[in-house]
């Protein structure tokens, strides 16, 4: 019972982290239909975020772009065989996601030829997944979702003709909610209504011992007492070994607010020649903290409710800790890292009608090695809670290009693929990561000269057919002794459509 408290609290920040883990790469329509390259192309206001540097280049004196991205994720999983399902696979079950939207604007001005100032509005990290609530994982997570936004002012110089620089803040805060269920559905029952048969034995044992006193008042009422409770006991054994199979008995749902974080990016891009251009951008690492998150605890009846809370209260009568935690009595505090990101692109431009660019970016996910969950109430006596997550450094290649057919017509392409930073040892279906492939397609209008409208879908998978990984669960204030892995293949494929919007005076 006790590892049940790790596996709902350290989950509170584990998935507000994401390139490949919980990073959103969608900042533009247009970039979203070429593969998201873009550190050494000009694309005027959206350089905001690919490579302030590039800001500076922009002809016209303003322009502003503003757009979203709908992402329809799937995800499916298969438990392996094991002595518990009599060494056959098990049956496929789906994540039900809702769609997620994050949206991008950015705004730069020229007041000068070499200088450009501009500010974006972006929501890079962010995750959402559904499991449903009764799923045989629903111990680790039922359902979560998470947002992180960020603006960023930015300054841009031009150095000479062929030279740029730029750099600026990253302000960013986020929120998230996450709901689990506090035990396995495929046992919750069975231990809850064990759980209670042993009490009612404890507690018969303890009569039997009382009765063997020589009569008093004081006795007779405890013996009644005691009497009261293995009543109510075995009642309540009775009522979940009848209830609630393959069901969640009673969810926890955690939700928290992000403080402010700040960061720096910094970029340089450097025109070679009128074909050629190179670029390189940095942005920090940034430690996304929470200072106050909440629980709630959510149970399938009142009656499971009343009888879980008599079995909290038989297990404190015997020294235990309580079976089911009282999470919603306190308030946690948790700190998670977004990791350092650079990339170094190429773009050739072999004659006007055609440009093709290739990025390299590297993401510095070798800081998230644990996460550690402490309550702030220490008169609750919650332990503090440490998850091993192991992230490792990862490589992202991305490549694409776009050709203008007509002055009012451009089509473009491209493909990435983002390495996972997920070791199989520690795969979870709170972000069952794996190494992705994409391919792209999108198309530009132009349908007034100061005005450009981009479209752009994308089809991401995984880039092996299945990924199998594992998951430790540990026991709850001893995070040597493994209680319990969580096992299985993974399958994913996600829809992306993205659609924006530019005016250029």
């Amino acid at each position: 019972m006790k590892k049940i408290l790790l596996l709902t609290a350290a989950a509170a920040m584990a998935a507000t982290a994401s390139a490949e883990g919980y990073q959103v790469n969608n900042m533009s329509a247009r970039q979203t239909a070429m593969g998201h390259v873009g550190t050494a192309m000009k694309l005027n206001s959206e350089s905001i975020f690919f490579n302030p540097a590039a800001a500076s280049f922009q002809q016209s004196q303003f322009d502003l772009s503003a757009g979203f991205t709908g992402i329809l994720s799937n995800v499916r999983y298969r438990a392996l065989p094991d002595k518990d399902n009599g060494y056959t696979t098990g049956p496929i079950e789906k994540s039900d996601n809702k769609l997620s939207t994050p949206l991008h604007v950015y705004f730069n001005y020229k007041p000068i030829d070499r200088l450009a100032v501009g500010v974006g509005f972006f929501t890079p990290y962010g995750s959402s997944m559904n499991w449903g609530d009764n799923w045989s994982g629903a111990h680790l997570v039922q359902q979560i979702n998470l947002k992180a936004f960020t603006v960023q002012p930015t300054l841009s110089f031009k150095i000479c003709d062929r030279l740029s620089i730029g750099a600026g803040l990253m302000i960013t805060w986020g929120n998230f909610d996450l709901s689990r269920s506090m035990l396995p559905t495929a046992t919750g029952n069975l231990t809850a209504a064990g759980g209670l048969k042993l009490a009612a034995t404890k507690l018969q044992t303890k009569i039997d011992q009382l009765q063997q006193l020589p009569a008093t008042p004081e006795t007779a009422a405890q013996i009644a007492a005691l009497q009261g409770y293995v009543g109510q006991a075995k009642a309540g054994a009775a009522y979940f070994a009848s209830h609630f199979e393959n069901q969640s008995i009673v969810s926890a749902k955690l939700e928290g607010d992000a403080k402010v974080a700040i960061g720096v990016n910094a970029g340089i891009l450097w025109d070679i020649t009128d074909e050629w251009s190179v670029g390189m951008t940095w942005r920090s690492r940034m430690n996304m903290k929470v200072d106050k998150g909440h629980a709630s605890l959510n149970y399938a009846s009142s009656e499971a409710q009343n009888y879980l809370t008599l079995l909290n209260t038989l297990s404190v009568m015997s020294d235990e800790p309580e079976v089911i935690p009282g999470l919603d009595r306190g308030t946690f505090n948790a700190e998670l890292p977004l990791p350092t990101v650079v990339t170094w692109g190429v773009s050739f431009r072999p004659t006007p009608k055609w440009e093709v660019g290739l990025d390299l970016q590297w993401n510095g996910w070798s800081a998230y090695k644990t996460l550690n969950v402490e309550f702030n109430e220490t008169e609750l006596g919650i332990k503090p809670i440490v998850s091993e997550k192991n992230y490792s450094n990862t490589l992202a290649i991305r490549l694409g290009g776009q050709y203008k057919a007509t002055d009012w017509l451009t089509a473009r392409m491209g493909m990435y693929v983002d390495e996972s930073p997920v070791d199989s040892k520690y795969l979870n279906p709170e972000t069952p990561s794996m190494t992705k492939a994409a391919y792209t397609v999108g198309l530009g209008f132009r349908p007034a000269k100061f005005m450009t409208i981009d479209l752009a879908y994308s089809f991401v998978s995984s880039a092996d057919p299945e990924r199998t990984g594992s998951y430790p669960i540990y026991q709850y204030g001893n995070p040597s002794q493994l209680t319990d892995v969580f096992s299985g293949n993974y399958k994913l494929h996600a829809n992306v459509f993205s659609i924006g919007v530019g005016f250029h005076f």
